[in-house]
């Protein structure tokens, strides 16, 4: 099975707290579903930043782009709001669909070496931590989802801050 299959009939909860089906999601067009660690990562401030950059070719495409993290429904207004995300953003708090999605959990995926060296990088572009909003020990993930549950692409991080670069994305779309 792929990913996608694997996904596509977890729920998880917008903004208002209501259940979303992930594989209505990509039902009808194109997604590039990205998992952020948690609401207050600096580390996935600057991913959600790059990729929202990109969000107009991602359109040009057909296709949308879907945050999800694991904190809750308030934690994911305020990181739209402190961010200036327009694009729609769920929560997965029980964590089923990263789960699902095999992403990686672990206290060495977040402190190791290569994890100070990107938060390095990320504070260096401006991003700075926010309190904690989710599992700081969760990591993340990049996937491109077609209708017929395809699986174009997919990226799993393998440390904290380790993001694909929006160019492949792109293609990949």
């Amino acid at each position: 099975m792929s990913v996608a299959e694997d996904l596509k009939d977890i729920e998880v909860l917008n903004l208002r707290s209501e259940p979303v089906r992930l594989g209505y999601l990509w039902l009808e067009h194109s997604v590039v579903l990205t998992f952020v660690r948690h609401f207050g990562c600096m580390l996935c401030r600057e991913q959600a930043a790059e990729l929202h950059q990109a969000v107009a070719g991602i359109h040009r495409c057909g296709a949308e782009l879907v945050i999800v993290g694991c904190g809750e429904p308030e934690h994911a207004v305020d990181f739209c709001k402190t961010q200036n995300i327009n694009t729609p953003v769920y929560v997965d708090p029980e964590k089923k669909a990263y789960a699902a999605a095999g992403l990686k959990r672990g206290l060495w995926s977040s402190l190791r070496p290569k994890a100070w060296l990107n938060s390095v990088r990320a504070y260096r572009a401006g991003m700075r931590q926010g309190p904690t909003q989710g599992d700081p020990w969760q990591q993340g993930g990049v996937f491109v989802f077609r209708p017929g549950n395809v699986t174009a692409f997919a990226y799993v991080s393998d440390a904290a801050g380790d993001h694909p670069p929006v160019d492949e994305v792109l293609a990949a779309v």
